[in-house]
């Protein structure tokens, strides 16, 4: 029974492209200031609701509304109209039922092309009515008197519009309100300003994009002297505001530009609605919102067309609020802009100097310019040992080289000799090389290697650290290093390209310093991370894993599950909430949490957001988190506000070890975090974490130092 219920609000919330309960709740009451309007529209509901169950049809789009939020439009239509008779009911079971097979059927249909069907089933359902109907004798739909509640309770309507009235811009204000209600069939500024308030309470994004969408219509229409009776007396205003909500913010991630393309966009629709107007009258048909389906549907099928995003974003995981699309396409944007479908690692094992880095001094120029050369250094910064005359006192001559990520072999050469120290053979200038197939495309080259180090032959396929060769001198090479490119071609010469490399260490001081996908420097030190056994197994969540934890006199249990998508998550019985995760054998990171923001689980969100699973005494991660959840309500819906064009609210993450029993073969390890939120630049609240690691688990985890999370696993 929850998933009908559910699915009858989110019916109604689903046509301002919302899941929020208590905007569903208001929009179901307007829906009753018409008795027959607000029934109809339930029973549509329960007809369809009845109908993909028998047919089996999937229950999760049951629940969200997907399916039924047409037919709701339908039922409310028709029940406004006409007069409830055994005819009235039963083409409200017809053209329900059909109306829920043209949505799926639009969906199947649309979805292939990653487009919404939107209200185009309602209008295909409702326009069926209008124009079949009447040529059967024996239906007889008859025209009803509006059973209004403002017909009843004529003081509370009339002092909203009486209130309105006497504010300035009263008649564009009178115009907006009654825009929004027309989208129920509901004409007057009562609905209008519940339905406002209600999408104010939804999304401050979404209010502000149906004010602006709405003015820059009425202001269309005024200064090009438009037909004012195609807004007022047809109602069609709403396609401004579905359409700016829409597309400035619901499909499109809210940015300045998705608000300034709206003053293209609105006039666009103005002339839609003009047009369209003109056409319709001819058959008597209401318009209704298919501007609004039209030029949506084409912005987003052009769009999707597109090599590169020009600052006008398509929202690739729907979060039915303008704000979540918006923090959440920026946090990802702050924390994974850099992440690469191919994780390339170094080389090497253990500590290397880069010689010459991308645009080196020496020979990495023009279309060889994004390449590495690297070596190894002593305490006195020298690549070899005295005297220096030889191959073998070089440091790094013949030590392993490995693979940097999995692929196959494609191309070896072998057979060249290494160059005695300061000589160079400028004829094989690779010298010994390895080229992989990382993927179409994207390979990986390794060149002045040591003749006949291979340890694999062209055609194998290759893991990530597995040993290829040694580091040799052959080529142009006067003295031993490895040369590390990447590329798109499987030739030895190929021109390279830029690429971050995935994670990896900097030493400078005896401290280290922690890098994600980023591109290693000239002169730097740097090192692969190597985990440690302890942070592995601790933070090991394999589905099936359960936590249990005793917070603040209660028992708390955690269960780790994977979800279609294969995105592994934990789950908390106890406030139903949800953390998605990552581990990809480096470091762990959250990356999604739904549910309750009190709850134990969100402050292990918040602590434990990105965890480097080797242990460096020195090395420190620094992350950005999402506002929600720190801020006051107030603060956040103020913010909220102005997100599109600036933030000054911001949450800083910072991760770094605080203790080790062991740093070679740590038993126990504890490591601090904190999350601090900001206004500008004044701290507003900060959190701090300290976790206790102890024989492959995590023991605790502290908050602020006085709250104390124990597992009892």
């Amino acid at each position: 029974m929850k998933i009908y219920g559910n699915g009858i609000l989110n019916s109604y919330s689903q046509i301002f492209f919302s899941n929020n309960k208590v905007f569903a709740l208001l929009l179901l009451i307007i829906s009753f200031f018409d008795l027959g309007a607000g029934l109809s529209g339930v029973l549509s509901i329960i007809i369809c609701q009845i109908t993909a169950v028998l047919f089996n049809f999937n229950k999760e789009l049951i629940k969200d509304g997907s399916y039924t939020y047409n037919p709701l439009m339908v039922g409310i239509a028709i029940g406004m109209f006409y007069d409830f008779n055994l005819s009235f009911f039963i083409i409200l079971v017809i053209v329900s039922i059909l109306t829920l097979f043209i949505t799926i059927w639009m969906s199947t249909i649309l979805s292939k092309q990653g487009l919404p069907f939107l209200s185009l089933p309602f209008l295909l359902g409702i326009w069926i009515v209008i124009l079949g109907v009447p040529n059967f004798s024996a239906l007889q739909l008859n025209p009803k008197e509006i059973l209004s509640l403002a017909k009843w309770f004529p003081a509370l309507f009339n002092s909203v519009t009486n209130g309105i009235a006497a504010l300035p811009f009263a008649d564009v204000i009178h115009l907006y309100f009654r825009s929004l209600g027309a989208i129920f069939f509901q004409y007057n500024d009562l609905a209008g300003l519940i339905i406002a308030i209600g999408i104010l309470i939804y999304s401050r994004m979404a209010f502000s994009l149906s004010i602006i969408g709405f003015s820059i219509g009425f202001a269309f229409y005024h200064f090009f002297g438009g037909d004012f009776s195609q807004l007022i007396y047809s109602y069609i205003g709403f396609n401004f505001i579905l359409t700016a909500i829409a597309l400035g913010g619901f499909f499109v991630v809210p940015s300045k530009k998705s608000y300034l393309m709206l003053f293209f966009i609105i006039p666009v629709i103005a002339l839609t609605i003009s047009s369209l107007h003109t056409l319709f009258s001819i058959v008597e048909l209401p318009l209704y919102s298919l501007p609004f389906n039209i030029i949506t549907i084409i912005f987003l099928a052009t769009m999707a067309t597109r090599r590169k995003h020009s600052g006008i974003t398509l929202v690739a995981m729907q979060q039915f609020s303008p704000e979540k699309n918006h923090y959440k396409y920026l946090n990802s944007q702050n924390r994974f802009n850099n992440n690469t479908f191919y994780h390339i690692a170094l080389p090497v094992m253990g500590n290397w100097k880069i010689s010459q880095g991308h645009n080196g001094g020496i020979t990495h120029k023009d279309d060889w310019q994004y390449a590495w050369d690297f070596v190894v250094l002593d305490e006195e910064d020298r690549t070899y040992q005295m005297p220096g005359v030889d191959l073998k006192d070089y440091y790094c001559y013949d030590l392993p080289i490995i693979a940097p990520s999995e692929g196959y072999v494609v191309e070896i050469i072998d057979g060249i000799e290494d160059n005695k120290i300061n000589e160079v053979n400028l004829k094989e200038n690779w010298g010994n090389t390895l080229i992989i197939k990382h993927g179409e495309h994207f390979y990986s080259k390794l060149s002045h290697i040591k003749k006949g180090s291979f340890k694999v032959k062209k055609g194998d396929y290759v893991t990530k650290g597995m040993v290829l060769a040694t580091c040799g001198s052959s080529g142009r090479s006067p003295e031993p290093h490895l040369h590390f490119q990447l590329q798109t071609t499987p030739y030895v010469g190929s021109k390279t390209i830029e690429f971050p490399l995935s994670y990896y260490l900097t030493k400078k001081d005896n401290k280290h310093q922690f890098h994600s996908f980023d591109i290693p420097k000239e002169e730097e030190i740097v090192s692969n991370v190597k985990t440690t056994k302890l942070l592995t197994d601790a933070f090991l969540f394999v589905p099936g894993k359960t936590f249990r934890f005793n917070f603040e006199g209660k028992k708390i249990k955690w269960e780790v599950f994977t979800n279609a998508l294969n995105q592994t998550y934990i789950y908390c019985h106890q406030s139903k909430s949800t953390a998605y995760f990552i581990n990809n054998g480096t470091v762990f990171y959250f990356t999604d949490f739904y549910g309750d923001d009190e709850s134990l689980l969100k402050h292990f969100y918040y602590g434990a957001q990105n965890i480097l699973l080797g242990y460096y005494k020195n090395a420190k991660i620094k992350d950005e988190l999402m506002i929600d959840g720190f801020f006051n309500k107030l603060i956040t819906g103020l913010h909220d506000f102005t997100a599109p064009f600036f933030h000054y609210c911001k949450v800083n993450y910072n991760f770094e070890f605080s203790y080790c029993d062991n740093e070679h073969n740590p038993s126990e390890i504890s490591f601090n975090t904190h999350c601090i939120a900001s206004i500008g630049k004044k701290e507003y609240k900060r959190i701090d974490y300290t976790f206790h690691l102890k024989e492959g688990k995590i023991t605790s985890f502290q908050i602020n130092k006085n709250k104390t999370a124990q597992c009892e696993n």
